[in-house]
């Protein structure tokens, strides 16, 4: 009888590599670390800095930072933001470049900006536009650096806490 165990315990230990089945590293992969939308850029670096936290704890995770551009949307704001997101993890958090990798994701109804977390070899990120291009009306040509985003309405306490000044 024991030797019969112990047959099964090694033979399932061949089929089965460790830690696949754990409900704890499913879920610590593939899923989007947080969402956000047009935020100041000192509330961004926070989310960032737990991101690069997040990454350092999975040494061969990948970073990708998923951007939508909104309905309503400046020319390129959306890439030029994920650039500055990638930009920021490398230079500021030291994460190496090649663990960062950002993407486009076409257009949804708001700016909004993904983090996933994505194991090495893994299939990436699947994208999720909701609003066609033809729906979408590009407010000018963002020239001026993204912060602050000239269409959203801020609050005044906003305003202060984010140092955000109006035009």
């Amino acid at each position: 009888m024991m030797k019969v165990a112990c047959l099964i315990t090694l033979l399932l230990s061949f089929i089965t590599p460790l830690g696949s089945h754990s409900p704890a590293s499913r879920s610590a992969f593939n899923r989007a670390f947080d969402e956000y939308g047009a935020i100041c850029l000192e509330d961004e670096q926070a989310r960032l800095d737990n991101f690069a936290i997040e990454l350092d704890n999975n040494s061969t995770a990948i970073g990708n930072i998923v951007v939508y551009d909104g309905k309503h949307c400046c020319r390129g704001e959306a890439v030029s933001r994920a650039l500055r997101a990638k930009k920021y993890l490398v230079e500021h958090r030291k994460v190496d470049a090649n663990r960062v990798v950002w993407r486009w994701g076409g257009y949804q109804e708001a700016l909004t900006t993904t983090l996933v977390i994505v194991p090495y070899g893994a299939a990436s990120w699947e994208l999720s536009p909701t609003v066609s291009p033809d729906e979408v009306t590009f407010v000018g040509n963002c020239k001026r650096r993204v912060r602050p985003v000239r269409f959203i309405r801020y609050s005044p306490r906003e305003l202060k806490r984010c140092q955000v000044t109006a035009r």
